[in-house]
């Protein structure tokens, strides 16, 4: 995309970049601004060298030697090196195909604003390996071990994104309670799919659960109805895309879910106190 024009983040399809396997791995450097985008896969990134800025969803990060990072279908960024340095990092894409549904469940349940932790010096070499791993085992993943080889080494850098990332802030323990297991499940859901059309009946099924009972142990364990909490998740989406792009407010309403452009400047004007126009300036 051109560096000027900054109006329409890109898509990236998991046809463009995936095709037959579930996974890539790519080393990418980074010369100049990797403009904001999104993409219909995962991204487990790592800084490998260099140093600059790193925005997700409208947060600006530092970016340096060490930085480890996971990126959802839900999240949009951009990379900035710093004047006169390149930046360099693992990027391994893959799709949901590699997330068991209790590693999904742990890693989604509970809001966060990004997964990103910050490694030791110390700790970098292993999380190297596990990246020099899977691009060695990519060349190779015809054979059946090599995919296996591949799914656990993901998992492994997943969990010690989510060890090192902690818990989000005034967040305890996950219950285990058998309906509020599978509540949990669907909040991690929602969280990945709430531009998506969901009813309260498909989220309900994605519970495995009547739509009634549904609605009341998803407000016990939320504290909020379903509506309320999907709408505040597009409305979050919303908000930060205003403050990064120069996005229509039309199309925004429709990337972040909404229906119609009415209902989208209601909500969000009953939610930040203004309307979108005055949100972005």
């Amino acid at each position: 995309m051109p560096a000027n024009d900054r109006s329409l983040p890109h898509r990236l399809t998991s046809r463009e970049f995936m095709q037959e396997l579930p996974f890539r791995l790519f080393i990418s450097p980074l010369a100049q601004r990797l403009e904001v985008h999104w993409h219909e896969f995962f991204e487990l990134g790592f800084v490998t060298m260099g140093e600059g800025k790193h925005v997700i969803n409208g947060h600006s990060l530092s970016a340096r030697k060490g930085m480890l990072f996971l990126l959802t279908p839900a999240d949009f960024h951009e990379m900035i090196p710093a004047p006169g340095t390149t930046l360099v990092h693992y990027n391994l894409i893959f799709s949901d195909k590699l997330l068991d549904k209790e590693l999904y469940r742990l890693l989604f349940a509970q809001y966060r604003k990004h997964l990103v932790c910050q490694l030791s010096e110390e700790d970098y070499g292993a999380i190297a390996a596990e990246f020099e791993r899977i691009h060695r085992e990519q060349e190779q993943i015809a054979a059946l071990e090599a995919g296996r080889i591949v799914k656990g080494a993901i998992e492994r850098l997943l969990i010690e994104l989510m060890r090192r990332s902690g818990l989000p802030e005034g967040a305890g323990p996950l219950e285990q309670a058998s309906d509020q297991h599978e509540i949990g499940a669907t909040i991690a859901f929602l969280r990945l799919h709430f531009r998506e059309p969901l009813t309260l009946e498909a989220a309900a099924r994605e519970a495995g659960l009547s739509p009634n009972y549904f609605s009341t142990r998803f407000r016990q364990y939320t504290g909020v109805t379903y509506q309320h909490f999907l709408q505040n998740l597009r409305l979050q989406f919303a908000g930060s895309l205003l403050q990064t792009s120069t996005l229509p407010i039309t199309e925004i309403c429709f990337a972040s879910g909404f229906r119609t452009l009415p209902h989208f400047e209601r909500a969000f004007k009953q939610r930040y106190g203004v309307p979108p126009s005055k949100y972005r300036s």
